[in-house]
């Protein structure tokens, strides 16, 4: 394998990594995810106490070194054929760190948490003749992305397991379970609303082929045309030199913004129903448990916080949990003197975005040469997106206050259907605007570090 390694590495010549890295060779990426792996297996305690001490001491030797070559991945290493992958190295390297470092010493000891498999059970509805489903729920799925369902909702069943993996056998595949769910589905280690939805119906292999026929190819092409047109006749000089992205118009701005923003959610949709499709054939085993990335379809979001709780993939969502949402709702208590069961919105609104501000920005400062200044495009893009969704709620608060200020005053107390019609109008018009005027932050860092070049085939 590093013949192949040794083979890739002609660099890109506007590739611009971390001066000192070097390129990955196949040990230094196979290490981490392997001791994490071997970590996993002696996560859950052993029956008896017999060598208790050793086995601890052990796994927590292979965690302590797991996260370390997780973390040193991104600042010693760089994929010198490809601006993307040195940039999602930087993401897999801090992610895998964060997780390791969550999985042994923060849930364990801070919580006594060790994640417990939670296995889905779905079976038919069975209805009377001539009464038809719930709209909710004959309807379920069918406002994801891309997806359409082809079979009737199912009632379903979550039971998590009683007790932890004890046997070898057990333990490996428990292991091997919990390091492949990014998202932490099918186990008790994450957010409650990690698929944002009731909704039960799950797509099947082929509902995924027809959505990636008939929706995610046709967008992903047509984002790439639009990246590859305006790449090759706006950025791209005659010398084969790039332009900064200002020098655009600010209309070509906005569709450079909107063809990233499309190609990055088609391109998850596409990986994740890829995987889904060819471990389908291992139902009813945990691995083949791919529930939908999104939940709602674009044109049914109605706020910035909406698109970023139902339109989008929540992939990090632990990461951003325990090392954002977290520490910000703990802040905001403190500082407000709120108790442990008041909501701390704000916290954890600016805990959430600041730590995917600097998660990102963190990625992009390995592809621009470790110049601080040239990778805070993304942290400006989620801080704003941050502000909006506090804003958006402040707003919304007024607004239904007033409403129900004027309906007492003439008499009618009743608070129910404060909304107007024009309300997800205005909204919809809302959360497009933020996105694409802050995505210009994210644009600009792209063109800066190569990547939209390197997407357009420069």
């Amino acid at each position: 394998m590093d013949r192949v390694f040794a083979a890739l590495t002609v660099s890109r010549p506007y590739l611009k990594p971390v001066p000192g890295t070097v390129p990955l060779t196949t040990l230094a990426a196979v290490l981490p995810p392997l001791i994490y792996y071997l970590a996993l297996i002696l996560l859950p305690p052993f029956p008896g106490q017999r060598n208790q001490q050793l086995i601890s001491i052990t796994r927590s030797v292979l965690a302590f070194v797991a996260g370390l070559l997780f973390f040193q991945l991104p600042l010693k290493y760089h994929v010198p054929f490809s601006v993307g992958l040195t940039y999602q190295l930087a993401l897999v390297g801090l992610y895998g760190g964060c997780r390791v470092l969550d999985a042994f010493f923060i849930s364990p000891y801070l919580f006594g948490h060790i994640p417990r498999r939670v296995k889905y059970h779905q079976e038919p509805h069975l209805e009377s003749p001539g009464i038809l489903h719930n709209r909710a729920l004959s309807h379920s799925y069918f406002n994801l992305h891309f997806l359409q369902p082809r079979e009737a909702a199912v009632i379903e069943t979550a039971i998590t397991d009683e007790g932890l993996p004890e046997s070898w056998k057990d333990r490996a595949s428990w292991a091997l379970e919990l390091e492949l769910a990014m998202r932490g589905a099918g186990f008790t280690w994450t957010s409650a609303d990690v698929r944002h939805t009731k909704k039960t119906w799950t797509p099947t292999a082929w509902d995924r082929v027809h959505s990636i026929l008939l929706h995610v190819l046709p967008t992903l092409i047509i984002s790439l045309t639009i990246i590859r047109h305006i790449y090759f006749c706006e950025l791209q000089t005659k010398g084969g030199l790039s332009l900064p992205f200002d020098k655009l118009s600010y209309s070509k701005q906005v569709l450079l913004t909107a063809a990233l923003g499309g190609f990055l959610m088609t391109a998850f949709s596409l990986g994740h129903s890829m995987f889904a499709i060819i471990l389908a054939p291992l139902k009813p085993h945990p691995l083949s448990y791919f529930p939908p990335l999104y939940t709602t379809r674009v044109w049914d979001l109605t706020s910035v916080r909406s698109f970023w709780s139902y339109g989008w993939h929540r992939l990090f969502s632990r990461l951003f949990l325990v090392y954002g949402v977290w520490p910000g709702e703990w802040i905001e208590r403190k500082v407000t003197g709120k108790s442990p069961d008041q909501p701390a919105d704000i916290g954890k609104v600016l805990g959430g975005f600041v730590s995917s501000a600097f998660v990102h920005s963190f990625a992009a400062y390995t592809v621009v040469g470790g110049i601080v200044r040239d990778a805070l495009g993304e942290a400006e893009f989620f801080a704003g997106c941050g502000i909006a969704v506090i804003v958006e709620e402040a707003v919304k608060r007024l607004v239904l206050s007033f409403r129900r200020r004027n309906r007492q005053l003439s008499g009618n107390f009743n608070t129910v259907g404060l909304e107007e019609w024009y309300d997800g109008i205005i909204g919809r018009i809302w959360w497009v605007s933020v996105l694409l005027y802050n995505g210009r932050h994210f644009a600009r860092g792209w063109v800066k570090a190569g990547l939209v070049r390197e997407m357009a085939g420069g």
